[in-house]
């Protein structure tokens, strides 16, 4: 393993679209890279298992970093988005558990790679409060605070917080920002940190690739005649669902709201998740859509999750 990236910051922030990013640009560099998001499948760090016991959680977090970094990976390069602040702060704040004692955890993790050829990109915003707001806004106002309440609304942190109801979480969010912008200062690794309240993606994309020393790189181009032959309607009968993908605009949207984006004229990807889409033609037609990358919610199988076109 030649190269580990860390990319952190509060929800919203964008780590996993300048993940993606990086994880883009070292491909097209001709670096070999492995690229993980929270909801990647099988995680090496992230575990999907809830702990009542964070003495447990600490435990089972601690020994998953000593085994990734025993049986290393053969990519050059590993992007790994909110494996090493967000995942242990969100698992232990639900617990509310001492934040003296989840700042050592992740202080003490970083020490693990002093050996390591490593880096921190840190997102942050000056004016957290107004940043947080903003990502609730995005996300869903009201409808997203509630959601949030009634699915954590049995952890120890918001049980404490009774009566602040849904702006509990509100709270949670802050109380999480805070405590990254200390831990952040005391990491033992070297760290680009990013003040992004302008919103300026291309700028800090830039700084980044001047950081790696690499040449930008961007999406290819693929015509709208070929576009137009992806899109329409795929189901797996296994799972009894369908995939729409339609043409809106001169790109591609999948899931929705979810914009493909080009890696060549056949495979495109999604910037904020772990799904790779790969459109298969046979005979001159387009008859089937495969989705690799292994997600927690798009794709767990080895050999991808494949979509027959229906229309």
């Amino acid at each position: 393993m030649k190269k580990i990236v860390f990319v952190e910051g509060v929800p919203g922030s964008g780590k996993s679209t300048m993940a993606r990013f990086l994880a883009n640009q070292f491909e097209r560099n001709s670096h070999t890279c492995s690229l993980f998001f929270e909801t990647t499948y099988n995680h090496p760090i992230i575990h999907s298992v809830s702990f009542d016991d964070y003495n447990m959680f600490i435990e089972s977090y601690l020994e998953r970093w000593n085994k990734f970094l025993l049986n290393q990976c053969d990519s050059d390069v590993v992007v790994m988005e909110s494996a090493l602040f967000q995942n242990p702060i969100v698992h232990l704040l639900h617990k509310d558990v001492d934040r003296n004692i989840i700042k050592s955890l992740i202080v003490n993790v970083s020490k693990l790679f002093r050996e390591v050829d490593c880096k921190l990109i840190y997102f942050y915003q000056e004016n957290a409060e107004a940043a947080i707001h903003k990502m609730i806004d995005i996300r869903g106002k009201e409808e997203f605070l509630l959601r949030k309440h009634n699915e954590y609304k049995h952890e120890k942190y918001f049980i404490n917080r009774m009566e602040l109801g849904v702006k509990s979480h509100i709270t949670f969010f802050l109380d999480y920002a805070a405590l990254a912008n200390e831990i952040v200062k005391e990491v033992s690794l070297e760290t680009i940190t990013i003040e992004n309240s302008k919103g300026n993606y291309s700028l800090y994309e830039q700084q980044l690739i001047n950081e790696f020393d690499l040449e930008y790189i961007p999406d290819p181009y693929v015509d709208i005649t070929i576009l137009k032959n992806y899109s329409g309607t795929y189901y797996n009968q296994d799972l009894n669902f369908g995939l729409n993908v339609e043409l809106i605009d001169d790109h591609l949207f999948i899931f929705g709201d979810k914009k493909l984006l080009p890696k060549n004229n056949s495979q495109f990807y999604l910037n904020d998740m772990s799904v790779i889409a790969n459109f298969i033609k046979e005979d001159d037609e387009v008859n089937r859509v495969v989705i690799t990358e292994k997600d927690m919610y798009a794709n767990r199988n080895e050999n991808g999750t494949h979509f027959e076109r229906i229309s």
